[in-house]
């Protein structure tokens, strides 16, 4: 898997600032550190007690024909702090062999009939480096129209939040797996968005977070 450091050599003189559309959609895309917890020495009187660690998010044959295990349609509205009116929309994709992908998974939430205003997709790939790849298309397709990435770590996986003037998106690079979170932009304030995406990205993940939630908008 290749470093920030790496793709970042790789995206120097093309671009510094963020923005990417449409990060979930096409069938070639993705549709691309939490600190530990360190417990007390151990004493006589007193073990160290084991660290805390995160429920693993389920796979994707989980998943199917139900976007509550992706991310809770509540948890979506308590993240974003704004009402999503509209629909839950579902949608699995089968295998691309060609680029190791195995499924996909999207659920679109507040879907009024003029698209979802959050929309999460995860994908499982048949490898880390089959995974890495889409990472790195999308990274190069962003720099390619002009777009600044900026790194936006989702624990200890890679992310990079990506927008242009009609989504905001955060890409995750989890293993063999990549989530992809958009938000229509004007849902929330400009300064919350990052905080938004990284909070729906985290509880998609089960990767625990302190970041403090944005207030709703008055």
């Amino acid at each position: 898997m290749q470093t920030n450091g790496g793709r970042a050599w790789q995206l120097l003189g093309l671009v510094t600032v963020v923005v990417l559309a449409g990060c979930s959609s096409g069938e070639d895309e993705p549709d691309a550190a939490t600190e530990l917890l360190f417990s007390p020495e151990p004493t006589a009187t007193s073990p160290a007690a084991p660290e805390p660690t995160a429920d693993p998010a389920p796979t994707l044959d989980l998943l199917q024909n139900d976007c509550a295990g992706v991310i809770a349609t509540a948890d979506v509205v308590r993240i974003v702090g704004v009402p999503l009116p509209g629909e839950t929309t579902y949608l699995f994709a089968d295998a691309l062999p060609d680029i190791g992908r195995t499924g996909r998974v999207t659920c679109g939430y507040g879907d009024d009939g003029d698209g979802p205003k959050v929309e999460v997709t995860v994908n499982e790939y048949e490898s880390e480096e089959a995974a890495d790849d889409r990472i790195d298309v999308t990274l190069q397709a962003a720099s390619e129209r002009g777009n600044e990435v900026r790194d936006q770590p989702i624990g200890s996986y890679e992310g990079y939040v990506l927008a242009d003037d009609d989504d905001a998106s955060i890409v995750v690079d989890a293993g063999p797996r990549t989530v992809v979170v958009t938000l229509q932009r004007d849902l929330v304030s400009a300064e919350a968005e990052v905080v938004v995406l990284e909070r729906l990205a985290s509880t998609v993940l089960r990767v625990p977070t302190e970041t403090v939630e944005p207030e709703a908008e008055e």
